[in-house]
């Protein structure tokens, strides 16, 4: 066994714990040989052992003061003589204080031997007490050394005063005996917990920096996956749009029926590409909480039912009823984000159309003011049960999870929905019973000051009777709520074939009294409009003056067909209608139109407006056919020039009323190129502004600010629809 401790455990090796505990030692050291100088020179100023041997007292405090000074060297020269090797510092400073501790306990030998329990040995033997007894935590991670290092001073006097025979001294050896046993067994078990402490802490710091580096590998690798899934997406999307644009273009052709039908299988299909191709690029964002909301003035009430209505075209292909209802105190202005707010609804009807597969799903939009300028939108989703029942969310949530149904992914979808909700302070909850699955999704918005009034009914509906002939459905009762919030008297009858005689008299009491009549048949079941044909063909009244609207679901169009040769005045409106809608076909159908403010149309001596002149900058050779034959297509003079320099040299010998700027998916570039056409504007037609319009494929959330801020307009995202397009141009050029 070795004497002193020597490093065996790992931790014991590891230079900068050792250092840490060795400087203590030393800072401790450095105090402890102060205090003992000053002790014995005390005891030999008030004792009597400098009168009874001036000779032993002189070579005890030259010996102290020689190994005080050795014990110095290594302690107060402890940064140097450690850097050149610590065992070696240990093991000499161990020999030292050892050594020290053995001369202190000749003098206090000597004392007891020589004076007996005299004051100054008491003295002497209290403060080697409490000084032992106040490095013991100090000395503790090296017990080996601690053990030397309080035996060797109190043991040779303890075995002296139990000798001397004196009561006093049996105490005082016996105590000291037990003392030193007890502080040495203490020691040990300090040291062990000192070192398994610190190899602890040792393996928590090398755990916690291979996370930190896992960590840092693992952003690095989700970083670089985000920057592939980004440019990836926007290859895919770039070629896309080139496709969807050609399709389009191709359908305005004279086809064969056939040929139209195989044209919009693939529009489909390649909008579904572009669907997925949009949602992953968002889902990356949402995953890592990079979602960037842009704060604007839009129309609340606008943008709910454009983006309802899209998602019902997927819902109706999917053979799925949808509808939906919006409440009447809506704020029709609000500040917040409009395209998210329309991608947040998409996705949360897109994934509950795939997990009702079939039934009905109903759709509620309500506003609760919080503040007097800010309020929570909810926006509740029904199925009515048919479907499949909702798992949990920890399942659903999953970016991939997947339903035992043969529709695609649903994680997906309610994934990016809930991180829309989230970030635009809100959130996303999901229930599920028998009955069927409801989403509630609330997200808050600031109300604008001054709001416009979406719809004043017009004031001929007050009053205004109207029979509601419907089958089942989660709508009916919405459409009668949204009759009644127009002022008219709603009488609902549900028709059934046990129903069929009391469906006749009531129906022949409304063609008498010329009294609306409203059809909502059941999606997939033409029960409804069959028999009100049959009896409007049966019947002896006089039906020409009888208005009939039928507010019917996919396929019900070629159904109504029946009713229209029957009674050709009558009405089809398509589901899901607006509010707006819904008034709008009430008023052309029984007052033979809509109030319209009439509107002077200026022009230059009844000349035919001249054709607008655009200029397209297109880098992309390939990309130039599809952009330029749609805009030709929509009556545009246009102009191509393949770099910002040649749109330059012709910009100088044409007046073009607009500039079409072809992005890619290099966002500083695309800036580049917009500041460019600025400056050249600046310094040649400073006071006449030319609209510059971006067509991007690009989804990067900083992309329309930084184009906004270069001179930017506005801009079209790919695949362009014609639509969107005309509606563009329209707005920027009717001025120009």
């Amino acid at each position: 066994m070795p004497i002193f401790d020597r490093p065996e455990l790992k931790v014991q090796k590891d230079r900068r714990v050792c250092r840490a505990t060795d400087t203590r030692l030393a800072k401790y050291s450095r105090r402890g040989m102060l205090l003992s100088l000053a002790a014995f020179l005390i005891a030999a100023a008030i004792g009597d052992l400098r009168i009874e041997a001036p000779r032993l007292v002189l070579v005890l405090g030259i010996g102290l003061i020689l190994l005080t000074m050795l014990r110095g060297y290594y302690v107060f020269r402890f940064t140097y003589l450690y850097s050149t090797g610590p065992h070696r510092w240990r093991r000499r400073y161990f020999l030292a204080s050892t050594i020290g501790a053995a001369w202190w306990g000749v003098i206090l030998f000597c004392h007891v031997w020589l004076l007996g329990f005299a004051p100054e040995t008491h003295f002497l033997w209290l403060y080697t007490v409490i000084f032992c007894s106040s490095v013991t935590t100090v000395f503790s991670p090296y017990h080996r050394f601690l053990t030397w290092f309080i035996a060797l001073p109190l043991l040779p006097a303890a075995v002296m005063a139990i000798l001397s025979g004196e009561i006093l001294g049996t105490i005082y050896g016996a105590l000291t005996f037990a003392f030193v046993w007890l502080t040495a067994h203490q020691a040990r078990r300090e040291s062990e917990n000192y070192w398994d402490r610190l190899a602890a802490m040792q393996e928590l710091q090398q755990r916690a920096s291979s996370l930190a580096a896992a960590r840092k590998h693992s952003e690095a690798a989700v970083e670089l996956t985000n920057e592939f899934v980004s440019n990836i997406g926007q290859e895919f999307r770039s070629q896309l749009s080139d496709s969807l644009g050609a399709l389009a273009l191709l359908e305005a052709e004279p086809l064969t029926e056939r040929q139209r039908e195989w044209v919009r299988l693939a529009k489909t299909a390649g909008s579904q590409q572009l669907k997925l191709v949009d949602n992953v690029g968002l889902f990356t964002r949402v995953a890592r909480k990079d979602i960037r909301l842009r704060q604007g003035s839009f129309n609340l009430v606008k943008t709910i039912e454009k983006s309802f209505k899209f998602a019902a075209r997927a819902a109706h292909r999917q053979r799925l009823e949808f509808n939906f209802q919006i409440d009447d105190n809506l704020p029709v202005m609000v500040t917040g984000d409009n395209r998210k707010t329309a991608q947040l609804i998409r996705n949360l009807v897109d994934s509950a159309t795939v997990i009702a597969q079939v039934g009905e799903l109903w759709g509620q939009v309500s506003f609760t003011p919080v503040t007097s300028g800010e309020g929570q939108l909810t926006i509740s989703l029904n199925d009515d049960g048919r479907g499949e029942i909702l798992p949990d969310e920890s399942e659903l949530f999953g970016a991939f999870s997947r339903m035992d149904t043969t529709q695609v992914t649903t994680g997906l979808g309610l994934s990016i929905a809930k991180g829309l909700a989230e970030a635009m302070g809100g959130y996303l909850q999901l229930h599920s019973t028998p009955e069927g699955n409801r989403y509630q999704a609330v997200i808050k918005f600031t109300m604008e000051p001054n709001q416009r009034v979406y719809l004043t009914p017009d004031r001929r509906l007050q009053d205004v009777e109207v029979l509601l002939l419907h089958q089942k459905g989660l709508f009916v009762a919405g459409v009668g709520q949204m009759l009644r919030s127009f002022g008219m008297e709603v009488g609902s009858l549900k028709w059934k074939d046990e129903t069929h005689e009391q469906m006749e008299e009531a129906l022949q009491l409304a063609v008498e009294r010329k009294q609306l009549v409203m059809l909502a048949p059941a999606m997939g079941d033409s029960g409804l409009l069959t028999a009100v044909a049959g009896f409007l063909s049966r019947t002896e009244a006089d039906t020409s003056e009888c208005p009939l609207i039928c507010l019917g679901g996919y396929g019900h169009k070629a159904d109504f067909t029946q009713v229209l040769q029957v009674l050709p005045g009558s009405q089809y409106l398509g589901r899901p209608a607006t509010r707006k809608e819904l008034h709008d076909a009430l008023i052309t159908r029984l007052y033979g139109g809509i109030k319209k403010t009439s509107r002077r149309i200026v022009t230059s001596g009844g000349d035919m407006p001249r054709q607008h002149s655009l200029l397209l900058i297109e880098e992309s050779r390939q990309h130039q056919g599809v952009t330029e034959e749609m805009l030709q297509a929509l009556g545009y003079r246009v102009d191509v020039a393949a770099s910002v320099v040649d749109a330059l040299e012709q910009l100088p010998d044409a007046e073009y009323d607009l500039v079409l700027v072809d992005c890619q998916q290099n966002t500083d570039h695309s800036a580049q190129i917009i500041e460019t056409l600025r400056h050249w504007e600046a310094d040649n037609t400073p006071d006449d502004r030319l609209p510059i319009i971006a067509l991007t494929s690009t989804t990067e959330e900083q992309f329309e600010g930084r184009c906004l801020a270069a001179g930017m307009d506005d801009f079209l995202t790919k695949p362009l629809s014609k639509d969107a397009l005309r509606e563009t141009l329209e707005r920027w050029l009717v001025n120009a």
